[in-house]
């Protein structure tokens, strides 16, 4: 039984090198740190982990990276589904559509790396937004219009997709994302519920 840790340690290692496709340094410590809770049940140190850095030699098939209309790049690291209570999506809860409620779970990276947004922060929550009411940005709109609940992907969006040619700035011309920015996002679909009405 001694083995059994570190098998799930490789398991772990394997998930984690399948996300490092568009996750930067920080995503990486950052998906590092969910597995160690959730799959090695604390009883391994970040520390040990620590070694594991993204891998440029990480073969992605082309085919599987997707493009919305608008532009924006995706790739799934990990399948959903629809929920057992609607196998067929029959009841809304399975494929987004227009003015459906959408409950996503994501973290934002600058070009650097650095992460400028989470939901997955200490303390963080979902955020919901009806689908085409332009709550979020419009690369994260149609990133999700494709998913199914569960479903997780890293994106890159286009500057046109995301803040454009504003960026977030303070009147004072400091910008946390500068103008014309591509920005990388991990997004984990966590719900669809079908508009009432």
């Amino acid at each position: 039984m001694e083995h059994l840790p570190v098998l799930r340690l490789r398991a772990s290692a394997m998930r984690i090198a399948s996300i490092a496709f568009v996750a930067s340094a920080s995503a990486l410590s950052t998906a590092k740190r969910r597995l160690t809770r959730r799959d090695v049940g604390g009883a391994v140190a970040l520390a040990t982990l620590a070694p594991l850095t993204a891998r440029a030699d990480v073969k992605i098939d082309p085919n599987s990276v997707r493009t919305t209309k608008g532009g924006a790049k995706y790739v799934v690291v990990k399948e959903g589904g629809c929920p057992l209570i609607d196998p067929s999506g029959a009841l809304g809860s399975c494929y987004p559509a227009p003015e459906s409620y959408i409950t996503i779970d994501y973290t934002g990276f600058l070009p650097n790396g650095q992460v400028f947004d989470s939901t997955e922060k200490k303390g963080g929550k979902p955020l919901s937004f009806r689908l085409g009411e332009r709550q979020v940005v419009p690369g994260i709109e149609e990133v999700v219009a494709g998913m199914k609940p569960g479903e997780e992907v890293q994106a890159l969006l286009p500057a046109a997709l995301a803040y454009g040619d504003k960026g977030v700035c303070t009147d004072d011309g400091e910008c946390l994302i500068k103008p014309g920015t591509n920005l990388k996002y991990f997004i984990r679909l966590n719900r669809v519920a079908a508009a009432a009405g």
